[in-house]
């Protein structure tokens, strides 16, 4: 284990390779401890359950998009900005990419999973209220309905990347108009 790692986000991590390279049908207790390389009885010190893992990993991907969306400065001209945090949940490199599939096999799941259907469900309402509350203060005169647009926007461009990811300039190229004409809103 890397120094400054810990188990927890090590086993994370691997439920995350497990779900990018398998579904997550590919995650159990014994296919998360041999990808990481530790023991059954090891990982299960830790987690317990593949409940457990799953939430970890869920966890991790939240927390990875949160520290790059709140690195983006909050300066300059909105449209600038909007776009400057958008990219930062698409799938434009490598860990993104695995970010986005591993979310979306999230978003499968909690059709039949509540649990998951309630931390995805909260977490977008806490991205949506942050948007809400950036607009405001950038003066956009219906900050709900522009926010709504937004996401769509960014939703449907992450997951159209991840099976066609040959045409990320041109979404690249048309994010900023786009979201220039959703603030006129």
């Amino acid at each position: 284990m890397k120094s400054g790692t810990n188990k927890r986000d090590l086993f994370a991590a691997s439920v995350l390779d497990l779900i990018v390279s398998g579904g997550i049908q590919a995650v159990s207790i014994r296919t998360v401890a041999a990808d990481s390389g530790w023991s059954v009885g090891a990982l299960q010190k830790t987690f317990s359950t593949k409940e457990a893992l799953l939430r970890a990993a869920v966890d991790l991907v939240i927390s990875r998009a949160e520290a790059r969306m709140d690195a983006v400065p909050f300066e300059g001209d909105v449209v600038d900005y909007l776009v400057r945090t958008i990219e930062e949940t698409l799938p434009l490199d490598q860990l993104r990419r695995e970010e986005a599939i591993a979310w979306n096999a999230f978003a499968a799941e909690a059709v039949h999973t509540p649990w998951i259907a309630e931390i995805l469900t909260a977490q977008d309402h806490l991205v949506s209220a942050q948007l809400v509350e950036s607009l405001r203060s950038f003066g956009t005169s219906q900050p709900e309905a522009a926010t709504a647009a937004i996401i769509a926007v960014s939703d449907g461009f992450a997951l159209q990347l991840l099976y066609d990811p040959k045409r990320t300039e041109e979404f690249r190229a048309t994010l900023r108009p786009i979201i220039s004409h959703l603030l006129i809103i």
